[in-house]
């Protein structure tokens, strides 16, 4: 489907133009999102449910989106060489629904979610425990109070990595095209971009959960510890090698301790 919209392009056409589809997207969902938490008549209400209670600085947010700008057109890129690949036929990824049984598409939806997860949590805790990947990843660090456009505030080799699943997985196993872009666009950009939002809405998972991912915990790894709270849409991975951390834990080793941006009463 995906891959039929833009068949016959060469590449050095295709990547520019899913660039600009990507880019476009990214300041239509993350831009709507800040305008309405930041600057629309609802901020004053949403803001009890701010991560963080200070407010995030102006020049902070220019450079998220500047960097954000670039991080797109570089998963773009990725997308763009998979596209790429399977016109070529060096890949299995396809583009029309009914060349495999309706029951594989689910199946390998879980496939590429349980791989991005592994792979995602993997390439963060490398990122925090590798002086050269470090280097590259403090980068996304500068923005310890970030907003709906730090999702993708990264410095451009540190997202093309983090989309590089997108390149690889094709060849792992057949993957519809909608399916691949689809899961990664929901596990990574709309996920993360509520990660990165710094809102924790009631509706959304609880910040004392063990095993789903709020935007307490990632906000907690941008502010408080950059030691813990690796995953992005689940604590499994954070739960079994011990980088796991809650409110329940802050209060747990440090009973007096009180956040800025933890929301719950103070302890006594």
């Amino acid at each position: 489907m995906l891959l039929q919209l833009f068949e016959g392009l060469p590449f050095y056409a295709l990547w520019p133009v899913l660039a600009a589809v990507g880019v476009g997207w990214y300041l239509l969902i993350c831009g709507g999102l800040y305008l309405f938490l930041h600057r629309s008549r609802y901020a004053a209400s949403a803001r009890r449910w701010k991560t963080q209670l200070q407010s995030t600085r102006s020049d902070q947010v220019r450079g998220e989106i500047r960097d954000g700008v670039l991080s797109m057109s570089m998963v773009m890129g990725s997308i763009a060489i998979a596209f790429w690949c399977s016109y070529n036929g060096y890949n299995r990824l396809y583009a029309s629904p009914s060349e495999y049984p309706l029951w594989y598409i689910p199946l390998s939806i879980f496939g590429v979610f349980v791989v991005m997860e592994v792979f995602e949590w993997t390439f963060h805790w490398a990122c925090h425990r590798s002086d050269l990947l470090w280097k590259v990843h403090k980068h996304h660090h500068r923005y310890a109070n970030p907003t709906p456009f730090g999702v993708m505030a990264d410095a451009p080799i540190d997202m093309f990595i983090k989309s590089s699943p997108i390149l690889w997985i094709p060849f792992l196993f057949p993957i519809w095209d909608v399916a691949l872009i689809g899961t990664f666009a929901t596990m990574n950009f709309l996920y993360g971009t509520y990660l990165h939002a710094g809102f924790d809405p009631p509706w959304m998972p609880s910040p004392h959960s063990r095993l789903l991912v709020s935007a307490w915990h990632h906000n907690e790894h941008h502010a408080g510890s950059l030691d813990h709270n690796y995953g992005f849409f689940t604590g499994f991975l954070d739960i079994l090698f011990g980088t796991r951390l809650t409110p329940d834990d802050k209060v747990a080793r440090r009973p007096s301790y009180r956040c800025t941006e933890c929301r719950e009463p103070a302890t006594s």
